[in-house]
């Protein structure tokens, strides 16, 4: 008795079951737990394709930053190379600009010597200068009456000498030469020309006698006569 009731108890057990089956699995159940599916599936998908398009965004952005980090540390060897080309140039030029400062000073040095030099050597030009226009004045003086000579101080350090009383026909005509005096003597003006003017200069400024030249100077006008 007992065997036959939990015959009948697991026989209705396993319809329940089969039931349940095949109401879930078969027909409206199976295509909706399919569909159910599905829906989870594409919204699995879906999810799955936002994360991946985040990710890619993430990794482009790494990319670009990356990049901009690559440019920036570009610049900033290329400046860093560029400061120092500058840096060299500007060492360059301070060795040049103390170079040239070192031979300024020594040209100024010697420009200083040669200067003074160049004062002493006017200073003793103009010595003698004063010293041959003060024999100028004595030979003037002392043959203005014996000689028939006038003396006129002209501009430019010259001084012109005039001789009368040499023509015998003509006691006015007027015998002419201009002297330079500087460092040494030079004629400038002769009227009438003088044939050996040049040597009588010459011995002039060898003897520093410049009445002996003005008395030779009185014979060659005369013998011009």
């Amino acid at each position: 008795m007992m065997l036959g009731t939990e015959l009948q108890n697991l026989d209705g057990n396993l319809k329940h079951v089969q039931d349940t089956l095949l109401n879930k699995w078969m027909g409206d159940g199976l295509t909706k737990h399919l569909d159910e599916e599905k829906q989870k599936h594409a919204e699995c998908m879906a999810q799955a394709r936002a994360d991946i398009s985040k990710l890619e965004e993430s990794v482009n952005s790494f990319k670009m930053q990356a990049e901009n980090n690559k440019e920036a540390l570009q610049q900033r060897i290329d400046q860093m190379q560029t400061a120092r080309q500058d840096i060299e140039k500007i060492k360059m030029q301070t060795e040049e600009m103390s170079r040239q400062e070192a031979e300024l000073q020594g040209m100024i040095g010697t420009s200083v010597q040669q200067i003074a030099k160049e004062k002493e050597l006017l200073q003793a030009q103009d010595q003698v200068t004063k010293q041959k226009m003060e024999e100028l004045q004595k030979a003037v003086g002392y043959f203005k009456d014996r000689l028939g000579l006038k003396f006129r101080k002209l501009d430019g350090g010259r001084l012109q000498f005039v001789f009368t009383l040499i023509d015998v026909k003509n006691l006015d005509r007027a015998f002419v030469f201009t002297l330079k005096v500087e460092s040494k003597y030079e004629v400038v003006d002769c009227d009438p020309k003088v044939d050996d003017l040049d040597d009588l200069v010459a011995k002039l400024n060898t003897t520093n006698n410049l009445s002996a030249f003005v008395q030779a100077m009185r014979r060659r006008f005369k013998q011009l006569v």
